[in-house]
């Protein structure tokens, strides 16, 4: 079903449009998330680094240089994750120009669904009503595509395979929140919200899952917009990066075998992010431009890097 548009609301309109993160070691991937996101039209990006050593501290640092990222570092705090404590500090520290603010992790890629209403005008057609403080997106499960080994290429590029939209992973939904009216997070999924609605894709109120309750839904829509989430990428990545790092949510989970197996579903094709690539890659060869210009002492490690790096994201 395609969203409806209200008949007041003009295409025209503007929303200042964020994505909140907390990243750790998420380098190889990192330029290309954020230039997908440019090009769907989101504004900037407030992202928190829990002690990278992978270069994505670096390169944070030299995007913030150029205005595309602000970014704070986030440690971890005695007996606590640190992706609650630092949405926290995201929430409080929004600048008040920001109207929508999307919690996504660097694994999860908002998608527009038809070409008809790109992001900001489906997130403009949701909000509009002033009752309305959430949007719930639920997840696109996407597997390894049989890679056992990290390619060159972009992810939305390598990654075409998902499960189907009847998966149960597919209940979890990622929130799209005006920032000054949230108290908090319960959880990476889902809002406290201070007044107002908590909709869904179709601009219905949420209802949540009867057994498994706050970010998990009771139906998974897929309409307007949803949140492709590469999961497990090729085995190599998944052992290096998720499996090593753990939950930035939950004490002492740890995602190893069942989850890559339980994850890794390669049932059905879709290509629609894999259709971006041509802009995605325009877009970070422009930013590679500009990081390579940098002066010498605040570039991430000189134009060589950049050159080295461009030609592995782009295949």
């Amino acid at each position: 079903m395609k969203p409806a548009l209200h008949p007041d609301y003009q295409l025209d309109d503007k929303l200042n449009l964020y994505i909140a993160a907390i990243i750790k070691d998420e380098y190889s991937g990192l330029l290309e998330w954020i230039a997908y996101h440019r090009v769907l039209g989101v504004t900037g990006f407030i992202i928190a680094d829990n002690g990278s050593s992978d270069g994505s501290t670096e390169l944070l640092a030299s995007l913030a240089r150029l205005g595309i990222v602000s970014t704070f570092e986030q440690p971890n705090l005695d007996n606590q994750k640190p992706q609650l404590p630092a949405y926290e500090r995201i929430l409080r520290s929004c600048p008040p120009e920001v109207d929508l603010l999307a919690f996504i992790d660097a694994d999860e890629f908002l998608l527009p669904l038809t070409d008809e209403l790109g992001l900001s005008d489906f997130l403009a057609s949701r909000f509009q009503d002033e009752s309305v403080s959430a949007l719930a997106l639920n997840w696109s499960n996407f597997g390894s595509n049989g890679e056992l080994f990290a390619e060159d290429g972009l992810v939305t590029e390598r990654f075409t395979k998902r499960a189907p939209q009847s998966f149960n992973v597919h209940h979890n939904f990622k929130s799209v929140v005006r920032p000054q009216r949230v108290n908090r997070f319960h959880n990476p999924h889902y809002a406290d919200l201070r007044y107002g609605r908590y909709v869904d894709a179709l601009g219905n109120d949420v209802i949540l899952h009867p057994k498994h309750g706050n970010g998990v839904s009771a139906e998974v829509l897929w309409s307007g917009v949803r949140v492709n989430h590469y999961a497990v990428k090729s085995l190599e990545e998944f052992l290096l990066g998720k499996h090593l790092r753990g939950s930035a949510a939950t004490a002492n989970r740890v995602k190893h075998k069942a989850y890559f197996k339980a994850h890794d579903r390669n049932d059905e094709i879709c290509l629609l992010a894999a259709a971006l690539a041509p802009r995605v890659k325009a877009e970070m060869a422009a930013i590679g431009e500009r990081l390579a210009a940098l002066p010498a002492a605040e570039s991430t490690s000189g134009s060589s890097w950049i050159g080295i790096q461009m030609k592995k994201w782009m295949g």
